[in-house]
């Protein structure tokens, strides 16, 4: 039973171009008509080294000006630290 779903989650993978993960795969098995939960077939996949890839870039949406001036300390704040004795 394990190593036929297995192929079936192979074999959706690969028509994927390596590209479902767990998520897709299961939603695949199940408008097949399959029964299954997520955890299941993600466990299915590491036990036999199917993984899907991530295609898009990860990006930081916010970015620091590099010319942009320093902003002066208004306050005046002091975090210098004396030193301490042991007690």
């Amino acid at each position: 039973m394990e190593d036929e779903l297995a192929a079936e989650i192979r074999q959706i993978h690969t028509a994927s171009r390596r590209a479902y993960g767990a998520p897709r795969i299961t939603a695949a098995l199940r408008r097949k008509g399959r029964r299954i939960n997520r955890k299941r077939v993600e466990r299915l996949m590491s036990e036999r080294g199917i993984r899907g890839i991530t295609r898009r870039k990860r990006r930081s949406l916010t970015r620091s000006d590099k010319k942009a001036a320093v902003s002066p300390d208004l306050i005046g704040r002091d975090f210098t630290t004396r030193r301490r004795t042991p007690a």
